[in-house]
């Protein structure tokens, strides 16, 4: 074991000379880019090849039978400078592609599938169509090399080499891609986040009381059992979820599933290692005595929390970058996989990998001289009120408010009732952005139909704006979605959807529906392309890190103040609430007093929904403020949300909970507190 100690500190001073450092770094780069280079050339190469394939297919008409066409559809093929470009799968789904005009209407996607024969087989085809991404993570790996050199982690990164070149050596010569990309990404992670570990601790090297404790409390967490349980578990399992994703699905559903197990899983290992590290850092020091070395130390009270509270974001910060990277990588790959068609293709390119808005349509509202008519006539009708009224049962301004909110509430429900054989027009506006981009907007919508029966289905038709009427059989009670094309919408930006409660039999006539349908204010909802995944992972991401501060906070103030279970357990109930408070909503609204209960058990109601309700309103920014379900679902998480939620959770109620925690940890005599006693 000495020679090994020995060869241990030879090897880290060797590391730390400068002259081997300049060494390292010069053959990194080199074969840095001796290894990258052809895949950029490839992929440069491809993307051209690409955008030939698409320039030809824009010509395609199938109506008019051009060669394009007839060659794409007989031979599943494009001629691109004299070299055929195809497969016998291309020919197989070519009728897909083209639409009632004869025109095809993904041309990207497409041209993408023709040019996947072309594409070099043994690199993913998504990265391949991006030369610009080829590049960046070629730079971005040959940079990290070379940060790891110049902040002394070249034993970690050969070690971690050789410790994966030993697993990935066998799979690859089985033939096991999705293995080797599960052990390369398990070992990248663990690298990655020994490498941000090490930045973090350079950026905390600083001479401050409260940078120096941050520094202790990281380098403390990264040797403590507990924190390398969550971090390892996270940085392993994360790799081995697409493995566990039938195939077969359709692509779209595969990513969607990953993305929603990714994130969460990332946030809640995240979140766990804040709860238990939070509250034993400061709980434990004071146990152990460690508490005095410090506070003997020109380090003040408030100094020492802060520096718990600094060290925390940072390591949490740390979690959600190399997590949240491992998660993008992974979706990428995902998307790699062959989508069941180019229906598949599309949605998953602009349903799940996109920032959509939702716009609802605009309802008319009663003004509010005819709203207080009809309060006026209700009264005027109901001799029970009246007398309610004159009798002082009930008060004529709460009677008249309810009525008021009933009566909106009838009038807005008119608006969004169909009766059978008839039709209404919604109007949404705000859609400038989506005209645009050309891409094709989504309506979603949920309708719900005699006895919402969800094994029946009931036909619709929509009409966008001058377009034939297009029919749907939809379920009850289910959300489902339907492709607008984008060139109904009009030059001011609106669009104009038509709702029939009918159908059309195969001779197109018309028939109408059994029930009166209806919706929620939800129910019908227009979603459109305002800007690209990327930044909306991003913002989720900074969302989630701002809950993490508060969790920190809380955590800390717990253990200032109380012992280590205590403490655990007052911050995991607070955390439980914030992360139910939108579900408690749910089932307030389905939780109601019994008017012929008993006292005491009105009483008793009264106090749970007062309870629920408190928590409800109280923890509600924090799990409104946009996540996992937005993301999943294709939604935009504005960057007015992200601030809100930052500075809300991450900077009020992290500040709150700070200082609590600070001003009871102030007038605690430590002393008593310390030791086995």
């Amino acid at each position: 074991m000495i020679w090994i100690r020995n060869a241990a500190e030879r090897l880290n001073r060797w590391q730390e000379s400068p002259r081997c450092r300049i060494l390292l770094t010069l053959i990194i780069v080199v074969a840095g880019a001796l290894l990258f280079a052809p895949l950029a050339w490839k992929s440069f190469q491809f993307a051209h090849t690409v955008e030939q394939v698409a320039a030809v297919l824009r010509e395609a008409n199938a109506v008019d039978r051009n060669p394009q066409a007839i060659q794409l559809l007989e031979r599943g093929s494009v001629t691109i400078a004299g070299r055929e470009i195809g497969s016998a799968r291309v020919q197989a789904l070519a009728p897909q592609f083209f639409d009632e005009r004869g025109r095809i209407v993904e041309v990207d996607a497409v041209a993408s599938l023709v040019g996947s024969v072309v594409a070099p087989q043994w690199a993913p085809q998504r990265i391949i169509e991006n030369p610009w991404l080829v590049t960046g993570i070629a730079v971005a790996a040959i940079a990290l090399a070379v940060v790891a050199v110049w902040v002394g982690l070249v034993i970690h990164l050969v070690g971690l080499l050789v410790i994966g070149t030993c697993f990935l050596v066998p799979l690859w010569f089985a033939g096991q891609l999705g293995p080797m990309v599960a052990v390369g990404g398990i070992v990248f992670l663990f690298f990655a986040f020994f490498l941000l570990v090490r930045l973090a601790l350079a950026l905390l090297s600083q001479a401050s009381p409260v940078c120096g404790i941050a520094h202790t409390l990281l380098i403390e967490s990264v040797r403590q059992r507990i924190s390398l349980g969550f971090i390892g578990t996270l940085l392993v399992i994360l790799p081995l979820i697409p493995l566990w994703i039938d195939s077969r699905e359709p692509l779209r559903y595969q990513v969607q599933t990953f993305l929603s197990r990714g994130t969460s899983l990332v946030f809640i290992f995240a979140a766990g290692l804040t709860l238990f590290l939070s509250s034993a850092t400061v709980a434990f020091e004071i146990r152990d005595r460690q508490i005095w070395n410090v506070l003997t130390k020109p380090v003040s009270r408030f100094q020492y929390l802060a520096g718990k509270l600094l060290g925390l974001s940072m390591l949490n910060a740390i979690v959600l970058i190399v997590g949240g990277t491992a998660v993008f990588v992974y979706v990428e790959y995902l998307s790699t996989r062959q989508a069941a068609d180019i229906a598949d293709a599309a949605a998953l390119r602009d349903q799940v990998l996109v920032a959509r808005e939702v716009a609802h349509p605009a309802y008319e509202q009663l003004q509010l001289d005819q709203l207080r008519d009809i309060v006026d006539r209700t009264i005027a009708r109901d001799s029970v009120l009246q007398a309610d009224i004159a009798e002082g049962r009930r008060y004529e301004t709460e009677v008249r408010r309810d009525l008021q909110a009933t009566k909106n509430q009838e009038f807005l429900m008119q608006q969004r009732t169909i009766e059978p054989g008839k039709a209404r027009k919604y109007v949404f506006s705000g859609l400038d952005e989506a005209r645009r981009a050309g891409a094709d907007p989504v309506l979603r919508y949920k309708f719900h139909i005699g006895r919402d029966d969800s094994h029946e289905t009931f036909p619709a038709l929509f009409v966008f704006g001058e377009t034939p009427p297009a029919m749907v059989n939809y379920v009850p009670v289910q959300r489902n979605v339907f492709a607008i094309p984008a060139n109904a919408i009009s030059a001011d930006g609106s669009l104009t959807i038509e709702v029939v409660n009918g159908g059309l039999t195969r001779d197109r006539q018309f028939y109408p529906g059994t029930w009166s349908l209806n919706f929620d204010y939800d129910g019908l909802e227009v979603l459109h392309r305002v800007g690209g995944f990327e930044g909306n992972y991003a913002r989720a991401l900074l969302v989630d890190w701002s809950k993490l501060v508060f969790i920190s906070a809380l955590g800390i103030a717990a253990g200032s103040v109380l012992s280590f279970p205590v403490a655990v357990l007052l911050a995991f109930t607070v955390f439980i609430s914030c992360a139910l408070s939108s579900y408690l909503g749910i089932a307030l609204e389905n939780y109601y007093v019994e008017d012929k209960s008993d006292f005491i058990t009105k009483m008793f109601q009264y106090t749970i929904r007062g309870i629920a309700g408190t928590v409800r309103v109280t923890f509600a920014p924090f799990a409104r403020s946009g996540g996992t379900d937005d993301l999943v679902n294709g939604q935009v998480i504005p960057w007015l949300a992200v601030f809100k939620t930052f500075g809300l959770v991450g900077v009020l109620w992290s500040a709150i909970a700070f200082a609590v925690g600070f001003l009871g940890f102030r007038r605690k005599e430590i002393a008593v507190y310390s030791g086995n006693n």
